[in-house]
């Protein structure tokens, strides 16, 4: 089996454990909120557009379908769509975040 093939396995079945008791969409993500809240390590470094942050948590915010990261920079904490963020986390944050965006398709 292939390094790729076998990782696309291994985060199939993260996806299926973190939404294995949804009924749909908007509790999946939900569970990807969860996921996040229990198992990512906090605060982590990351990137947006160039710029060094810190990104302290990943939650829903404001009713919006898609999970956003909240960011600190030069003291002000801003909220960035998740997807928007190249972080630098541990092993598990990584995984998580690979999960969540081939849960989202890309």
């Amino acid at each position: 089996m292939s390094p790729t093939r076998k990782s696309h396995s291994d985060l199939d079945r993260l996806i299926d454990e973190i939404t294995v008791d949804a009924h749909d969409e908007d509790e999946q993500l939900m569970g990807f909120e969860v996921a996040f809240d229990e198992e990512a390590a906090f605060p982590c470094p990351g990137t947006v557009v160039g710029e060094e942050v810190e990104v302290v948590s990943v939650s829903v915010k404001n009713h919006r379908r898609e999970l956003v990261a909240t960011c600190k920079r030069g003291g002000r904490k801003y909220d960035v769509a998740l997807l928007d963020i190249d972080v630098r986390g541990d092993s598990a944050t990584s995984r998580l975040i690979a999960a969540y965006r081939r849960w989202l398709g890309y």
